[in-house]
């Protein structure tokens, strides 16, 4: 894939999605419901009763919503799959093993982004004159805010989240093999996304998911900002609303460079169908 691909791919995935609505809707479907019902109950509850209890079931809801959207796109793509009924409410174990390698991968990229970037921060800070003097104690995490530029801030947040999304660009398409059974094939995803460093693959992730994301990113910055709890409060709907879509788009996305540049070079697998 290169910057060209990258580009066709994401319109091509915009342009499938638009194609037939009612799809999107019927793939969302009940778990989108309840996921949202969650969010909701997450967001107004009251004192610290239940908070653990809902904490907890907003995880496994999101381990679950990312299983079950990304097996029904993937499997669309790579199938044909396409049966799916709004209020079906699917708990195979393709869906949790889907949705808890997915969740894992994000947070194991952040993890590991997190040295890298410290070091990028800091030698930013010396060459821009905002490191700190000689024998000086570094500060903590909130007063180093404080006393930083906010362009400093900014470039210091892209670099995480490129730190954090390039891996996860590069081993995604590995989520084809998953979602038949099989296993996740992750130095074959690594070594089929490494033209370029990886960047059209991270370049197309960024295309199908900033569109979709930027509102309800916005609207919670500004929210924050502000201090409105009813903007803070719209802008977690929105998310709700946005988030089987931007799993959709994401699913779409590894399914075609998998079906492409890694699928067939892997042994057959033999489908299973648990439904």
């Amino acid at each position: 894939m290169n910057f060209k691909d990258a580009w066709r791919e994401s319109l091509a995935i915009y342009l499938l999605l638009l194609s037939d609505p009612r799809r999107v809707l019927r793939f969302a479907g009940a778990p989108a419901l309840v996921l949202a019902v969650l969010g909701v109950a997450q967001m107004t509850r009251s004192g610290e009763g239940g908070g653990s209890l809902l904490l907890f079931l907003s995880v496994l809801g999101m381990i679950w919503g990312l299983g079950v959207w990304t097996v029904r796109w993937s499997r669309f793509l790579l199938f044909g799959e396409d049966n799916v009924q709004f209020w079906d409410m699917p708990f195979e174990r393709r869906m949790w093993r889907t949705g808890g390698l997915l969740l894992s991968m994000l947070l194991l990229s952040g993890l590991v982004s997190i040295l890298p970037a410290s070091v990028f921060m800091t030698l930013l800070a010396g060459v821009t004159g905002h490191g700190l003097g000689s024998g000086e104690a570094p500060p903590d995490p909130a007063t180093l805010a404080t006393i930083l530029p906010g362009w400093f801030q900014l470039v210091t947040y892209l670099v995480i989240i490129f730190l954090t999304l390039l891996p996860v660009a590069r081993l995604g398409p590995a989520m084809g093999s998953v979602v038949q059974d099989g296993r996740f094939v992750m130095g074959a995803s690594w070594k089929a996304t490494g033209h370029l460093f990886g960047l059209p693959p991270l370049l197309a992730l960024v295309l199908v998911n900033l569109p979709i994301q930027a509102p309800a990113a916005l609207l919670l910055i500004w929210g924050i900002k502000d201090g409105s709890l009813l903007v803070v409060f719209l802008a977690n709907i929105l998310l709700s609303i946005t988030h089987p879509l931007v799993t959709a788009t994401t699913a779409l996305l590894w399914a075609r460079i998998y079906g492409v540049a890694i699928g067939p070079y892997q042994p057959r697998i033999i489908v299973r169908d648990e439904e």
